[in-house]
């Protein structure tokens, strides 16, 4: 049986953020301290996978301790969680410490994020800047697409009809365009995903997954499926779990395009779904970990495979409502993605 995250706490935090952790999906064991410095010995009994911390005014005594536990853990991720008003001397204590930040209270998967970010001590910026970049973007490429779309249309429906070459010629640039608004229709998917489920029902992902895999071209035999009945109900928006569920079957036939062996299941937990997609294969080795919900990394880890902005969605949404989205690295090499919603 996998272990639970073991977090400490430590600091004068919020109890209300306390419970927030203690309510994770994925159900991490969470302790709480008021100062390394003077319960030190305490906390590395515990042997802490991740630590939550607010600084005092003066952190030297705090950011030297964790600095300690640090050498003893190399792996340890450390979130400094903090106020608004405070968020510029906190953010200036987690840069000398390579730490993660989290502005709380926060938005809806805020704190998933802020954990994942720091379990991989990733110096990839915050998912938000990329929901940022993606949201602009759409923006700024939408009015002069519309621009550009609507003149070719006009000019291919004028009364003295051009040559069938370049008819050939208009058709294939409003191809192009239709490519591009397509993909700014991504970008605006993936920023409304962030502001969490535009409407709410109860939601059968056993059924959702079935009703997907069977629009999709025959899987490859090296990628199995499994989606049990009786899955737990998720409450949430249909089609923004819809498009999550699609992109893990995309990049799960990705995966095995790239001869990978590559298994997604959903499985019913208590109070949750999981949904766990396991791959392995030699391209895999090389896999850069905390990279993997990056906008495009599949795509070029895949060397070309069509993943883009898919794994970030997925990461997205499932935040959004309230869940988890996790990437590890198996013992045997392989990659594990968990993505984790309560029921």
């Amino acid at each position: 049986m996998e272990r639970s995250d073991r977090i400490a706490v430590v600091g004068a935090v919020d109890e209300r953020l306390i419970g927030d952790l203690r309510q994770l999906p994925l159900r991490p064991e969470v302790r709480a301290w008021r100062s390394l410095g003077a319960e030190g010995e305490s906390v590395l009994r515990f042997e802490p996978t991740l630590v939550v911390v607010t600084l005092p005014d003066e952190p030297g005594e705090e950011i030297g301790a964790l600095r300690l536990l640090r050498q003893l853990w190399p792996a340890l991720g450390v979130v400094v969680a903090t106020e608004a008003a405070r968020e510029t001397a906190a953010a200036a204590a987690a840069g000398k410490l390579g730490a993660s930040m989290l502005v709380w209270p926060c938005g809806p998967g805020a704190l998933a994020a802020a954990l994942e970010h720091a379990r991989h001590r990733s110096d990839r910026p915050r998912v938000e800047s990329f929901l940022d970049l993606a949201h602009g973007l759409a923006d700024e490429i939408n009015n002069p697409l519309l621009f550009a779309s609507g003149w070719l249309q006009l000019l291919q429906a004028m009364p003295d009809a051009p040559a069938a070459d370049r008819r050939d010629q208009l058709q294939s640039a409003l191809d192009g365009l239709a490519r591009i608004a397509a993909s700014v229709e991504r970008l605006r998917a993936l920023s409304h995903a962030a502001e969490g489920p535009q409407r709410r029902a109860d939601v059968d992902l056993a059924e959702l997954l079935r009703e997907e895999l069977a629009r999709r071209p025959r899987t490859p035999g090296n990628a199995r499926v499994v989606a049990p009945a009786g899955a737990p109900a998720v409450v949430g928006d249909r089609e923004q779990l819809r498009s999550a569920v699609a992109t893990l079957l995309q990049f799960a036939d990705e995966l095995a395009g790239a001869e990978a062996t590559v298994s997604l299941r959903l499985d019913a937990e208590p109070g949750r779904a999981r949904l766990r997609l396991v791959a392995h294969g030699g391209m895999l080795a090389h896999w850069r970990l905390p990279q993997s919900f990056e906008p495009y990394y599949p795509t070029r880890a895949l060397r070309g495979q069509n993943a883009g902005l898919g794994m970030l969605l997925a990461q997205t949404v499932v935040l959004a409502h309230g869940g988890q989205a996790q990437a590890r690295r198996l013992p045997d090499g392989g990659l594990q993605f968990d993505f984790v919603l309560p029921a």
